[in-house]
């Protein structure tokens, strides 16, 4: 790597913060004017009063302050409308570092970069309105929206690089695709970069567990080795042959060997901490539901002593002793092109300040969008149709989409197919192993078809209210389960966890007991008869007597070994005729989500096309901000596959990109 430096007149604070609210003009009034200390108490920097701007997080984010002629007086936060256990959690933090910076110039929290930016975003404006060069910022607001995400940014002049790096590669992201194809460059000894917007202190990686087929790791405790294209077959099906066929072939055919390469920095004791999920298999335990296989082949990181953060550190370590170099509170900003080829690219530091990166190959390994708003709207519009006026999108853990956007903005073609989300699109109604019930009673699905991801779409149409009944005989039941995420496990543990919970429903009687699960919050009721149960979970004469009719027409089914109605497995006909009798009570959260699993369309080799499907130059993407692993729906035929598809394909890129340097591609 080669290090250059400039220097420069301090920075524009509002530079990127209030773009579309402030113009380049006007913006450049405030280079000295940012603290209220710098300026003498006899000079009115502002226009007293009360000031307010909303800007754009996972949710509004609204900033109201108070000035006299001088200072910033009062600060206030909303942060309500942002995840409960992130934005939500750092209102007060944020609220406190405007207050004492006298500015919007303070350092956003690591873990919760969308909601720090928006406050900075709000507070910068609000800070314009007091100058008197700005409107109030509301960027719910009609006018707001027409700026657009895919609104590419002015390019930057060298004049305000502060510094310049060098690099063969510069790869965008330190998740489990970048620092995988980063870690495998770094040891042909390619020069590379990663850079990362979490500081290095706070990093931590998302996820536990990563499905992996023939990982030695796994073979070594006993896990059946996988027959790649059997598993590519089964994933195709899945995917309903929407999947990219030559990158799913390469996960298959490479899973094991880039397990090994990802857990081969760790000692013997760590790989002790190793679990993995449904094995040994339980009694009755099946690899497949109709057309749909499973295996269990996934390697679980659980555990404070030895999680996925750690083994990322341990990677990074490893990359770092092979010649790659990481900077960390460094965010992507746009990239450098030069005759339609990728030259380099542009980020900002940890001071808000402009680096620019001279290289060959970009790899962008950004995430997904599920924290742009406007990305989600625009880009989820399949799961944004099943939405009714008063629902909207809401994510857990996602990245701003960055990485597409940049892609976007220099003729990246995105998709159009429809692009995955984990949740979101799907609806867990209960467990398979009752039946199910429509919000007027009646039995409308399969509740056994294959994928758990698959099971909740037909729910998507009918959004109310869903019962699942279940009777004594639940648990003995749930041992017929497959591989997949949100099947259960059925040892003692898991077992014993579920008695407990029915034990629970049934002595709260007419009250019932709350439980939360991936897609919904519900209400479970417990009843010694089917009549008891009915009179606790409806009032409605009609629909209780359509519940009675669907449970007699299901049970009549079961005995008859035929599901004429639905087409559910034979062997899977469990009926629901011995008391106690159990209701879960859901009305379906559509539209929550982990996060997002597609953007950018790219070929098998993860070169980035454009929109005539030629690969742009010099740009990869790789992991969530890329397209093609999924086709148009998460699933799991293995728990964890996202991860093991991500280091795996990461891996793959960074051979792709080996091949690009060497004029192959």
């Amino acid at each position: 790597m080669k290090k250059s430096e400039k220097t420069i007149s301090r920075r524009d604070f509002l530079r990127g913060a209030t773009a579309g609210a402030v113009s380049f003009a006007a913006a450049g009034m405030f280079g000295g004017l940012v603290h209220a200390e710098e300026s003498s108490s006899s000079d009115a920097i502002y226009t007293p009063g009360t000031y307010t701007a909303t800007a754009m997080g996972i949710g509004a984010v609204t900033v109201t302050m108070t000035f006299d002629e001088t200072s910033i007086t009062e600060v206030v936060v909303d942060v309500s409308n942002e995840t409960e256990t992130i934005g939500q959690l750092y209102g007060e933090t944020l609220q406190e570092a405007l207050m004492e910076a006298q500015s919007a110039e303070i350092d956003g929290v690591s873990g919760a970069t969308v909601t720090s930016d928006a406050v900075k975003e709000a507070a910068a404006n609000c800070i314009a309105q007091a100058m008197g060069v700005a409107e109030a910022l509301d960027a719910t607001s009609e006018e707001a929206e027409s700026g657009s995400w895919k609104d590419a940014p002015a390019a930057v002049d060298d004049s305000e690089i502060v510094e310049s790096y060098d690099a063969d590669v510069v790869v965008v992201g330190h998740g489990y695709a970048g620092l995988n194809a980063c870690r495998y460059l770094a040891a042909q000894g390619v020069s590379v970069i990663l850079i990362e917007s979490q500081s290095e202190d706070s990093y931590q990686a998302m996820g536990n567990e990563a499905g992996t087929p023939n990982a030695s790791a796994l073979l070594e405790l006993g896990v059946p080795e996988i027959d790649p294209i059997e598993y590519y077959n089964n994933w195709m099906v899945n995917s309903g042959y929407q999947a990219n066929p030559g990158l799913v072939m390469k996960f298959c055919q490479n899973s094991g060997e880039a397990m090994d390469e990802y857990l081969s920095v760790l000692s013997e004791e760590d790989m002790s901490y190793m679990t993995t999920a449904f094995y040994p298999p339980t009694e009755h335990q099946m690899s497949s539901i109709g057309a749909y296989k499973f295996w269990p082949s996934t390697c679980s990181f659980y555990s404070s002593e030895c999680n996925q953060t750690y083994i990322h550190q341990k990677n990074r370590e490893k990359a770092i002793e092979d010649g790659a170099t990481f900077m960390f509170s460094t965010e992507a900003q746009q990239l450098v092109m030069e005759d339609d080829e990728v030259a380099g690219l542009i980020a900002t530091n940890a001071d808000g300040d402009y680096i620019k990166f001279n290289c060959k190959a970009v790899i962008l390994a950004t995430g997904g969008f599920g924290a742009n708003s406007q990305m989600q709207q625009d880009l989820l519009t399949d799961l944004g149709g099943c939405l009714t006026p008063d629902e909207s999108f809401s994510v857990l853990m996602d990245s701003d989409g960055r990485g597409i956007q940049m892609g976007y903005w220099v003729g990246a073609k995105l998709d159009s197919l429809g692009i995955p989300t984990m949740n979101g699109k799907h609806y867990h109604p209960g467990y398979p192993q009752g039946v199910w019930l429509d919000a007027d009673g009646k039995r409308y699905c399969n509740e056994y078809w294959g994928p758990i991801e698959f099971r909740g779409r037909p729910a998507l149409q009918m959004q109310r209210s869903f019962y699942a009944f279940y009777d004594s005989k639940l648990t003995e039941y749930l041992a017929y389960s497959v591989p997949s995420h949100g099947s259960t496990y059925a040892d003692e543990d898991n077992i014993a966890s579920v008695e407990e919970e029915l034990a629970n429903a049934l002595a709260a009687g007419s009250e019932g007991v709350q439980g939360n699960d991936l897609s919904a919050t519900y209400i479970r009721y417990g009843a010694e008869t089917l009549d008891e149960l009915l009179d606790m979970v409806c009032s409605d004469d009609t629909v209780k007597a359509n519940i009675k009719a669907s449970i007699e027409r299901y049970n009549e089914l079961c005995e008859a070994g035929s599901d004429e109605d639905f087409g559910r497995e034979s062997e899977l006909m469990f009926p629901v005729k011995e008391g106690p009798f159990y209701c879960d009570i859901k009305v379906p959260d559509i539209g929550w989500m982990m996060c997002t699993c597609g953007g950018l369309v790219i070929n098998a080799e993860q070169q980035v096309l454009n929109d005539y499907y030629k690969p742009i130059k010099g740009l990869f993407a790789s992991g969530n901000c890329a397209s093609g692993r999924f086709g148009t729906e998460y699933f799991t035929p293995t728990p964890g596959v996202s991860l093991g598809t991500a280091i795996t394909l990461g891996r793959e890129c960074g051979k792709s990109v080996e091949k690009f340097l060497n004029g192959e591609l």
